[in-house]
């Protein structure tokens, strides 16, 4: 059974925003300014190796604002071997700044598409009842968001920790290259609508980035004279920020930043620039071809198909501007799978430690985390339908598809744990039931030709009017690990799992960065 809820303490960092369209207006910006046809643009008057006599102390004044900006526009150009066409607008804000002027970059979501956000992140066990999702969302941006682009208007902002208006270059670096990608490639194409495409079409986008990013910061202090803030938070002058609102819903948009890189470095090592340069016209379709970059390109989703047979109480929530159905993926679930090690405080899991952080040593600029769990492994396609009843409460059918039926047989022994750590019991042999923690309700878990279907409704009656299949008791026992989900003795830390962790967090193990 699960125990009480003791997130960890997390010092999450940075999480940038993906590229986010929104209108936003500057407080202290460099105005955009286009190249001149037949001459060299001015930021080109700096050469990548200059050194900026600028004082971050209390904040870059304008001069000093240009001046750097248009430095880490030609380092950019000489890392990434492109040119900039103009000059994007950057502003430097506080995060106090930050949360009061730019708060719900996201905007206000119709109810179907809260209702449908709402119900898939129940289905991933990463936000309960008691938690509204897009809410959650909102406020994990307000505590971790580094900087953004705003491809409507093309401005830049950076956001700094503290009172203080302090510019970080690499993290300026990022954001300019996401203006040239917009310039070029146009961000707003990049539009796909379910969980998974998203994160696979931001694999490439802010993996290419964060690529970037790296190369430039392994340049900083080595050949480079940077503006990189003093880490404040170990002087005792600003404390790190707060806890995000929802960790799940960190690690799982956090998965673009940590996976995407490695993929681009991958096509970069072996077919240079023009490679990645090729991907913007054939992105990656799921997160399984960014985690497992041999799965790209040929490696494609299955189509699964789901069949609409509910009861009249219940409608299918179809959301606006978006297709009516979700493709959740591989890293969705393996971020559903680890969540109780970050639930717990460490004390446990489904996805031990020792899987899920990539290395016990330095933190690497990228790659710190395993999407690849065992439980994902083997993921070929899935198709997510919710539904409301009249009272607003949810259901849904999630049915998954697998490459073979053994790997559907591992997907589900994880499961029946994930089910027990969040005080799932089973009463039928493919039924369970959840009594309270935010996830309450009757799941039927029906495996069938390595295919999962996994039904979702307030009640064990309730069930088949959600999906009329949904008979308990129909289907062959569900296979897994005992109902009661042990502590897990973690390998290789020597001390308790929740100190260990944690003391590695607090040494930089794991720091978000974007």
């Amino acid at each position: 059974m699960r125990r009480p809820a003791a997130v960890f303490a997390v010092l999450f960092v940075v999480l940038a925003a993906a590229v986010l369209g929104v209108a936003v207006g500057p407080m202290v910006a460099s105005d955009p300014v286009e190249a001149q046809s037949g001459s060299e643009p001015d930021w080109r008057e700096y050469d990548a190796d200059d050194e900026i006599e600028v004082d971050d102390a209390d904040g870059l004044d304008d001069d000093e604002l240009e001046a750097v900006v248009s430095r880490a526009m030609v380092r950019v150009e000489e890392i990434r071997g492109v040119e900039f066409e103009e000059r994007p607008s950057v502003t430097v804000v506080t995060r106090a700044e930050f949360q009061e002027e730019y708060d719900g970059l996201g905007g206000e979501p119709t109810d179907g598409n809260a209702a449908f956000q709402n119900a898939k992140y129940r289905a991933l066990f990463l936000a309960g009842d008691d938690q509204d999702a897009t809410d959650a969302r909102s406020e994990n941006q307000g505590t971790s968001v580094a900087g953004f682009y705003a491809p409507s208007t093309g401005e830049i902002v950076i956001v700094a920790d503290g009172d203080r208006p302090r510019m970080n270059e690499p993290i300026l670096a990022h954001e300019l290259y996401h203006a040239y990608q917009d310039g070029r490639w146009g961000l707003a194409n990049y539009d796909a609508a379910t969980q998974d495409g998203r994160n696979a079409q931001l694999g490439l986008i802010e993996g290419d980035a964060v690529y970037v990013e790296s190369l430039y910061e392994r340049r900083c202090g080595e050949e480079w004279d940077c503006v990189i803030p003093v880490d404040d938070a170990e002087t005792g002058e600003v404390d790190r920020p707060s806890q995000p609102a929802n960790v799940g819903i960190l690690l799982l948009d956090f998965q673009p930043y940590d996976d995407g890189p490695a993929f681009v470095e991958t096509i970069h090592e072996t077919e240079g620039w023009d490679g990645v340069n090729a991907l913007y016209d054939a992105p990656p379709e799921t997160t399984e071809q960014v985690i497992s970059p041999e799965a790209y390109p040929d490696d494609e989703p299955r189509e699964v198909a789901v069949e609409d047979d509910h009861g009249e109480r219940w409608e299918r929530v179809r959301p606006d501007g978006r297709p009516d159905h979700g493709r959740l993926g591989m890293a969705a679930i393996t971020t559903a799978f680890v969540h109780p090690l970050y639930d717990s405080g460490g004390e446990e899991s489904v996805i031990p430690a020792d899987d899920w952080f990539t290395s016990e040593g330095e933190l690497p600029p990228y790659g710190a985390l395993n999407y690849e769990s065992e439980y994902a492994t083997g993921w070929d396609g899935d198709r997510f339908h919710a539904y409301q009843r009249e009272d607003g409460r949810l259901g849904y059918v999630w049915r998954i598809a697998w490459d073979s039926p053994a790997d559907a047989e591992t997907f589900l022994e994880g499961f029946d744990e994930l089910l027990a750590y969040w005080g799932g019991e089973r009463v039928e042999s493919d039924t369970y039931v959840v009594d309270e923690g935010g996830y309450e309700g009757a799941y039927h878990v029906e495996s069938e030709d390595g295919v999962v279907t996994i039904t979702h409704a307030p009640t064990v009656d309730a069930l088949t009017e959600v999906y009329a299949d949904a008979e308990p008791g129909s289907g062959d026992p569900v296979d897994g690990g005992d109902e009661e989900n042990p502590t897990d003795e973690l390998p290789g830390f020597g001390i308790t799992v929740a100190v260990a962790v944690v003391a590695l967090l607090a040494a930089g193990y794991f720091v978000v960065r974007r």
